[in-house]
């Protein structure tokens, strides 16, 4: 008999997030129940959840309280359509109720990385230089070359081996980087070999790289990893990319180290988000600035379906299940 499922997502969300042919998957190994309302509250979804051995989750779902797991005696897996669960779901419960857990992170870092890849590249060949330059009528190819440094032989410079990091690892081993570095101290020497990088300490690589990227969680330990004194240690012309989030970087430290005007920064993400208007974000010219674009925000949606359908059928066929979370690393988790 097919497993019940339930989407605990808006009719919006779900048309954005699942591509027919998918939900067309999940529908032939489980009785999926769709959503009928467009925001869900806590009262619909402690109904509709009632019976339910599969949930999911996803942008728009309310946290899966205590009284919505009392309602679903028979729940035995979450697969969150979207990255983060730290907000979704009540680890110590899951735990006591077996309760597995899924995410879509790996594919949301899917975009993410491509995004931080492009701002990397364009930023190391000078492009906001150049754009600044063209709008004041000059066409100065000699002046941006100060600020073009080619990837060739560079080093790059990551900071977190969390999904999007990996991502970014696998696109930059695709170039002829002279050197690829990693800072996270979960990570081990052995796994960092199997990567293909090699790893080190945070000062270490904000001293060496030429381009640094961060792709770290937001938690307590991480907020304000990037203070003044690390943004200090970058090579004059370096290039500092956030898509992680605001919080991992001092933004007044990082204000200040872009006045002075010898690095460039591409800013995903803020702190708060947006900045104040009054914010020397929106002014200074060695700063890329976009609105928190690099995660999916269109067609690459359908990759976070797409998984959890996956997830679906494994977990019906009873094979180990794609981007399936350890509870134990929960405190750590974006």
């Amino acid at each position: 008999m097919r497993p019940r499922a339930v989407m605990l997502i808006g009719r919006e969300m779900e048309r954005r997030c699942f591509h027919h042919t998918d939900l067309k998957r999940i529908e032939s190994v489980a009785l999926l129940r769709h959503p009928d309302v467009d925001e869900p509250d806590d009262a619909w979804q402690r109904t509709a959840i009632a019976g339910a051995e599969i949930a999911i989750t996803g942008w728009g779902s309310r946290r899966i309280s205590d009284a919505m797991l009392d309602a679903a005696p028979t729940l035995r897996l979450v697969c969150h359509s979207a990255g983060s669960v730290r907000s979704f779901v009540n680890e110590t419960r899951l735990r006591e109720r077996r309760i597995r857990i899924c995410s879509a992170r790996t594919a949301l870092a899917v975009g993410v990385a491509e995004f931080a890849f492009g701002l990397m590249l364009l930023s190391m060949k000078g492009l906001w230089h150049i754009q600044e330059a063209i709008a004041r009528g000059r066409w100065d190819r000699d002046d941006a070359a100060g600020w073009m440094r080619e990837p060739f032989g560079a080093t790059v410079g990551i900071v977190g081996a969390s999904a999007v990091g990996r991502e970014m690892i696998r696109l930059c081993r695709s170039l002829e980087f002279g050197a690829i570095l990693v800072y996270d101290p979960y990570l081990s020497t052995e796994e960092a070999s199997s990567l293909g990088v090699e790893k080190t300490e945070l000062d270490d690589l904000m001293r060496r790289s030429d381009v640094v990227s961060l792709h770290a969680p937001d938690i307590p330990a991480t907020r304000h990893l990037i203070s003044a004194r690390q943004l200090a240690l970058l090579r004059d012309r370096a290039v500092l990319i956030n898509t992680a989030r605001g919080a991992c970087i001092d933004e007044a430290a990082l204000i200040a180290e872009l006045e002075k005007g010898r690095i460039v920064a591409c800013l995903d993400v803020t702190d708060p988000e947006p900045p104040a208007s009054d914010s020397p974000l929106y002014r200074l010219p060695n700063c890329i600035l976009t609105p928190h674009v690099a995660g999916a925000v269109k067609e690459n949606t359908w990759r976070q379906g797409r998984l959890v359908a996956d997830q679906i059928e494994a977990y019906v066929a009873g094979r180990p299940l794609p981007g399936e979370l350890d509870l134990d690393e929960f405190d750590r988790m974006a």
